[in-house]
């Protein structure tokens, strides 16, 4: 790929001069540096300068590294990619040093290049010649631009990025101290005319990226999601749109965030699956129909994201079976089912198919886990549940990965059938999940976290209990202790004292208490008269119904 640039060596006076600003791209990363990485810039310069006897010697100059930006027009602001920490570095310097000197031509001097003065002849706006993102914009105005702000600051900032700024401009006026104003004026002259980067200037902003990734080396990095992030929420200019990209991806992380735009990517194209990331987002950016119907895509699959996290979904307006089936699936003691859900919703899809789709992926999760399937094994399953997206037959193909085949079928069958172990890792969320279809439908899903389960039937009862005389048999008993019907969901442990106490005891104090009621699994138990092996197979007859039901089997 050619890239197309302009290279300018230039001092920091001419950087921060004449008409020139610096803005930061959507996707830029708020300012990051420390004190201490601050002071160390400090420390070079100061160093440098006490070393520059002779300023008309080559040792006289200090050479801060390439600044890459990108400009869109002759008229536009400079779109700072790499450079941002030193660009705000240096105007927090200035500034202190401004802001030490006293009022006249010296002081005014350096505001210029801090702030660029109106020019109402070329219609240009007085401005902060550095430009943050726009929650931190405010403030740096106030600390930086404005004369004396650097000696007007709060204990602390709002954001990371101004907690930061302040922290930085501390440590500059402590490091500098109050010094002589013949040294303010000559230190502040070496920066602006010896002190010198490398202005590298590209037409837009993935270029200056890609240059970037090449030629880095000093600066906080850069991931192809910043990227894609600015160029979709560029395109929409949404705030709301940028708050959601980033609560997504503070919840989420880069990586996993960057697994579900390579879906997106593979559902426009599918081609994208065979390359990599960066080469697949050019092929799509580069073709007009393609690149829209990623950026509307992705665009979607943002917004639905908050949808999904409080499942109240949009396409399910009105529909509470759906929230409620959303709900179930965000039950589930794993996530990987997120990709594939996030897929399917940004497709626009209709509320039928969304109705289906969810009640598989439900039956899905919940079936693999009775199945006793590993993580690697659950997350692949959803890969190619993913894949079926892309290839649009996840609902219509009978072999889609979405559905249980018969051999699994057959598997949960079979084991819902037996005694349940109690390592079984999938008696909880399955009894939630029964628990949540036996709620009444005009109350919503709720699954607990911090709840105990009870064998109704102790598995150990004492030699002297009168569960050994209803169930003489040691073997049978252990067996009908394990069976699914035999499980009561609890919100406070109990002690194992009353675990032991007979069934009509353990009704009226446990599974007839207040806080047993908010289970309707459990509350069932009130309406049994005794606790007898056939007691146990009609209840687990009517629970492995509904899981069939749920499960499709």
């Amino acid at each position: 790929m050619t890239i197309r640039m302009e290279c300018q060596t230039l001092p920091v006076g001419e950087l921060l001069s004449g008409s020139r600003i610096y803005s930061m791209p959507i996707f830029q990363r708020p300012f990051a540096w420390t004190a201490d990485e601050a002071g160390q810039l400090l420390d070079d310069l100061q160093t440098a300068f006490h070393n520059s006897t002779d300023l008309n010697t080559d040792k006289a100059y200090y050479f801060l590294g390439q600044l890459i930006v990108s400009q869109s027009n002759p008229n536009a602001p400079f779109e700072v990619v790499d450079g941002q920490q030193r660009l705000v570095t240096l105007s927090a310097l200035l500034a202190v040093l401004r802001d030490l000197l006293p009022p006249g031509d010296a002081r005014e001097h350096l505001q210029h290049h801090i702030e660029r003065p109106e020019n109402a002849a070329r219609h240009l706006p007085r401005c902060p010649r550095v430009g943050l993102r726009e929650i931190d914009r405010d403030e740096y105005t106030r600390w930086i631009a404005e004369q004396g702000g650097s000696f007007a600051l709060p204990d602390a900032g709002d954001t990371d990025a101004t907690e930061r700024l302040v922290e930085v401009i501390s440590r500059i006026k402590d490091d500098i101290a109050t010094p002589h104003q013949k040294f303010i004026t000559d230190f502040a002259s070496y920066i602006l005319n010896h002190c010198y980067a490398v202005l590298v200037i590209v037409s837009n902003t993935l270029d200056a990226y890609q240059l970037f990734r090449s030629i880095n080396a000093r600066g906080q990095p850069l991931t192809d999601i910043d990227i894609v992030r600015g160029e979709v929420i560029s395109i929409y200019q949404s705030t709301r749109l940028a708050d959601a990209w980033s609560q997504i991806e503070d919840q989420i992380g880069v990586e996993q965030l960057s697994t579900y735009v390579k879906s997106i990517l593979a559902l426009v194209h599918p081609p994208t699956q065979q390359m990599a990331f960066r080469d697949g987002l050019n092929s799509v950016l580069s073709h007009p129909s393609k690149a829209l119907l990623f950026t509307d895509t992705l665009k979607k699959f943002v917004e639905i994201y908050d949808e999904l996290e409080s499942c109240e979904l949009t396409v399910a307006e009105g529909n509470e079976e759906l929230n409620r089936i959303v709900s179930c699936v965000k039950a589930l003691p794993f996530d990987d089912w997120t990709p594939a859900a996030l897929l399917w919703l940004a497709q626009n899809p209709s509320e039928k198919a969304t109705v289906d789709f969810f009640k598989a992926l439900d039956a899905l999760g919940l079936g693999l886990l009775i199945l006793g399937a590993t993580s690697n094994t659950i997350a692949n399953r959803m890969r190619r549940v993913v894949q079926r997206i892309v290839a649009k037959d996840c609902l219509s193909s009978a072999n889609s990965e979405l559905y249980l085949t018969d051999a699994e079928r057959k598997k949960i069958r079979e084991k819902l059938a037996r005694p349940i172990g109690n390592k079984s890792r999938f008696i909880r969320p399955l009894l939630l999940r029964l628990n949540a279809e036996l709620l009444d439908k005009t109350i919503p899903t709720y699954f607990p976290t911090k709840v105990t389960l009870e064998h109704i039937l102790p598995q150990n009862p004492g030699p002297r209990s009168l569960w050994r005389q209803k169930f003489p048999d040691s073997k049978e008993r252990q067996q009908f202790s394990q069976m699914l019907g035999n499980f009561a969901i609890l919100s406070t442990k109990v002690n194992p004292r009353a675990s032991n106490f007979d069934f009509h005891k353990k009704r009226e104090k446990i599974f007839g208490a207040s806080d047993s009621n908010i289970f309707p699994l459990t509350a069932q138990l009130i309406s049994y008269e005794d606790w007898t092996p056939d007691a146990i197979k009609k209840r687990h007859d009517q629970l492995t119904e509904i899981a069939r039901d749920i499960l499709k089997l």
